[in-house]
């Protein structure tokens, strides 16, 4: 994939770089405006899902950019040795970090990796315009001059059950296991500049996060595969939501949505399942309904 984008690397930008396509995908006018903050293969299933979902309707959805973590950079402040990177093989995480920017490659969208808090990604930003922001598993902490500026709401995805205040931070699924919980959800909330504390928008159903004798796996990013195979989902019907009030004529923010009512059985069967302690399995959940079109 290296032949198919440029590597700009700028000292104004902190660390990292911005990988832009040779290959752009067309500008157009329609379409909701989306930037995506994300990282490891959690945050590339969102872009993939909802790359599939523009491409079924793309008057509906235009994602301008990708954000990610940059790993290999001894210069970049992303709480590596804190969050889930650490529990990776160091020798791993190249891949895992390519593997978002060829997807970001592959549907026309650069993909910065960089300091968001610097003048240099602010002009990045503002060209990108964005009118909403999903983030998932990123690492850096944002400031309100990126949160406030999508007119459509900033919304963040968290691997733990917030509504119990449990999981906070960069430990979630350790803090559920610490609490002896049997089961976690994913949450959606409101980005604020305070860490997984915005006002919640909506909550998976539970999922089992335990082996079938009841003890917890061996290892932590099996829990990370498990409970945030939902995002993909998730991010579908956030979008989707968005964009019903945007065509409604609203400006603001999704407010709630009933993951409880609206997930189908079949997706709940698999959440159900027990956990393994076998790395290769990613826990793979039904597509969302709009994704179910042979058009993609």
């Amino acid at each position: 994939m290296t032949n198919s984008y440029t590597v700009i690397k700028s000292n104004k930008s902190g660390w990292g770089a911005i990988y832009n396509p040779l290959k752009p995908k067309m500008d157009k006018k329609e379409g909701l405006r989306t930037v995506l903050f994300v990282s490891c293969d959690c945050g590339n299933l969102m872009i993939n899902d909802l790359a599939r979902f523009e491409a079924l309707y793309p008057e509906k959805l235009n994602i301008v950019g990708i954000v990610t973590d940059d790993p290999l950079d001894p210069a970049a402040k992303i709480s590596i040795k804190k969050r889930i990177w650490s529990q990776f093989p160091q020798n791993e995480h190249a891949t895992i970090f390519q593997k978002v920017i060829n997807s970001s490659i592959n549907i026309g969208v650069s993909c910065y990796s960089g300091a968001v808090k610097t003048d240099y990604f602010r002009e990045i930003y503002r060209k990108w315009n964005p009118e909403a922001l999903l983030m998932f598993c990123f690492g850096q902490r944002i400031d309100a001059e990126i949160f406030d500026f999508p007119k459509m709401g900033s919304y963040n995805f968290h691997p733990s059950d917030l509504p119990k205040k449990v999981g906070a931070g960069t430990q979630p699924f350790q803090n559920a296991i610490q609490n002896g919980l049997k089961t976690a959800p994913m949450v959606i909330h409101k980005v604020t500049e305070i860490i997984d504390v915005g006002p919640v928008v909506g909550v998976s159903p539970q999922v089992n996060i335990c082996l079938e004798d009841g003890s917890y796996p061996k290892s932590i990013i099996t829990l990370l595969d498990k409970i945030t195979s939902l995002g993909g989902w998730m991010g579908v019907a956030l979008i989707d939501a968005i964009i019903s009030i945007k065509e409604s004529g609203v400006t603001g923010n999704i407010m709630n949505i009933d993951f409880e009512k609206i997930m189908p059985q079949e997706l709940i069967d698999v959440i159900n399942l027990p956990a393994v302690n076998d790395l290769n399995e990613k826990y793979a959940v039904p597509l969302h309904p709009l994704l179910n079109n042979s058009k993609a």
